[in-house]
């Protein structure tokens, strides 16, 4: 490797910026990240050691990548933060197990089957977390059986969770989650803590999603600035799509374009699930009558026409 190293920016601004910003704004068109300075100083510091001109090449290489190759998705794992936890944001999650479930379940009551997507699930907190919610609430309406070994149900459930980054869908399908002071379960409720199995003292920190939430769970890499929806959507669309705490990183056209994907993806009845601070824009979504419910810290969209 030959050429000068760029030397880190010291408030004047020059070749390497420029070459960040050709990559965040390649980024932002692939992935719908929006640039902003804590991202560029992020990756300047990154960059900063490369030289000008081996930079230049791969820079180009990267803007000429689809958004599914080896090398770009690399870029995107050290510019993306996975950091959640169960659970996330309470009243949310009582609000789907007290109301939009049991309605959902009221009216699935003919298929006995619920097919759901946590878009954006990062390491997987967020599917695991929707499919245990949705297990509870087929308890809650007598349709499942709580036993000492777990939860027994004739109702098929079917959770897909999706994430950009390759080594997010990986750590979720481990379902392995702890650490020190178990940062992962930090706000979950205490009767929800048999749904997690200690893994003993080989890994004394960690503990294992019990297996009647991991039956339920599969997972795939998806891009939500993809065209298509990801592989393994039901015919009808699903019954319920969750998408939170991802789109505060879209500018408005990324998000938009996010939002007219996961619409077109929710069956007639269904539900589309969405952060606090997000929206379903004017003319999205268009044409299939989607009706704004709003609980506490909680927001979703209802689908009109009749469940298949």
């Amino acid at each position: 490797m030959t050429g000068a190293a760029v030397p880190p920016a010291s408030g004047s601004e020059g070749p390497l910026h420029d070459l960040v910003r050709r990559l965040l704004e390649d980024v932002r068109r692939k992935a719908g990240i929006r640039h902003d300075r804590p991202l560029e100083r992020k990756l300047v510091r990154i960059l900063a050691a490369m030289p000008l001109s081996v930079l230049e090449d791969w820079v180009a290489q990267i803007e000429g990548a689809p958004a599914d190759s080896p090398d770009w998705l690399s870029l995107i794992e050290n510019l993306t933060i996975h950091e959640t936890y169960f659970f996330r944001d309470l009243p949310h999650h009582a609000y789907l197990r007290s109301h939009l479930l049991p309605r959902l379940i009221a009216e699935r009551a003919a298929t006995r089957t619920l097919r759901l997507w946590s878009a954006g699930c990062a390491t997987g907190e967020e599917a695991y977390g929707l499919a245990i919610v949705t297990l509870e609430a087929l308890a809650d309406a007598g349709h499942a059986r709580r036993t000492a070994q777990g939860l027994e149900t004739d109702w098929t459930v079917e959770v897909l969770g999706t994430d950009l980054s390759r080594i997010a869908v990986r750590q979720a399908a481990n379902a392995c989650y702890g650490g020190e002071g178990l940062g992962p379960f930090r706000e979950m409720p205490a009767d929800y803590g048999n749904w997690f199995v200690p893994l003993g003292a080989e890994a004394p920190l960690y503990r294992r999603v019990h297996g009647d939430a991991r039956r339920v769970v599969r997972f795939a890499r998806h891009n939500l600035m993809d065209e298509s929806l990801p592989d393994g959507v039901p015919a009808g669309g699903f019954d319920l799509v969750s998408c939170r705490n991802v789109m505060i990183y879209f500018d408005d056209s990324s998000r938009e374009r996010a939002l007219s994907l996961l619409t077109a993806a929710v069956a007639p009845g269904g539900w589309l699930v969405l952060g606090t601070t997000d929206r379903l824009p004017d003319g999205c979504g268009r044409g299939h009558g989607f009706e704004r419910h709003r609980g506490d810290r909680a927001l979703a969209y209802r689908r009109g026409g009749a469940a298949a």
